[in-house]
């Protein structure tokens, strides 16, 4: 059955286009970003201050690998699609979170990504994912996007900049990220004896990024997010993401 897309009905009604490098097809709304929202999906938790919604077709050879697809949208206007809980911090949101594990608990997940090129960064955090520590209410390891760069942060072993304790984090071009679909394998423990164990490939199965430690990761139990998580800033642009095919390993 031939379905219009949305650029076309966009340019019918004269709203904004939606970036070049998609194609996208009706989808169904979970949060428009006119407030900010929580909610659940299965085991899954979500929490969106912009745009959320299931379903997701990308052009190119992406458009099978997300079957269980949630788009993302956070719009580039920094005073707007706001998390209302941090008003003195402003920053977007758009995530999933697993559930939370308690301290020596196991827990190993996947799921996939796929960063339109659209989407650009600036020397502020963009958190795309969290291990996130329940007691300090704080992120423990992410993996950010920041002035061009993909790069894993620690602020267990260090304070979130480039030290990961006695070796620098590992970075890549956020190019090499950029309009692939990415899956992401993350496993480990949760508390003062703890672990993690972070992969995420590209589509022909290659690195992009590693990250392995074991020790501390928190004083005790944890939970693993992932999405769009964004400090605003004059002249930061939209960021559109689709994400699912979450899986408990």
């Amino acid at each position: 059955m031939w379905r219009p897309s949305l650029l076309a009905l966009a340019a019918a009604v004269g709203c904004l286009a939606m970036p070049a490098d998609i194609t996208l097809y009706p989808r169904a709304t979970i949060n428009s970003g006119t407030s900010f929202n929580q909610g659940s999906i299965g085991n899954m938790t979500w929490q969106a201050s912009g745009v959320l919604e299931s379903g997701c077709t990308i052009s190119g050879s992406t458009l099978t690998t997300i079957s269980n697809c949630y788009h993302m949208f956070l719009t580039d206007d920094p005073t707007k699609q706001l998390d209302t809980n941090h008003l003195d911090s402003p920053r977007q949101r758009d995530e999933f979170h697993f559930p939370q594990v308690s301290a020596g608990t196991s827990f190993s997940y996947s799921w996939k990504q796929y960063l339109y090129a659209s989407t650009g960064t600036g020397s502020t955090w963009f958190h795309i994912m969290q291990a996130f520590g329940v007691v300090e209410n704080n992120p423990l390891v992410t993996l950010d996007a920041e002035s061009g760069t993909l790069r894993i942060k620690d602020y267990v072993r260090g304070t979130g900049g480039t030290s990961c304790g006695s070796a620098a984090c590992p970075t890549t071009n956020l190019a090499n990220y950029h309009g692939t679909t990415a899956t992401h394998h993350i496993s480990g423990k949760f508390g003062p004896s703890g672990s993690l164990s972070y992969k995420i490939t590209n589509e022909a199965g290659a690195t992009i990024l590693s990250y392995s430690v074991t020790g501390d990761m928190g004083a005790g139990g944890g939970y693993v997010k992932f999405g769009l998580y964004r400090l605003t800033f004059d002249g930061m642009t939209t960021a559109n993401a689709a994400v699912g095919d979450w899986a408990t390993l």
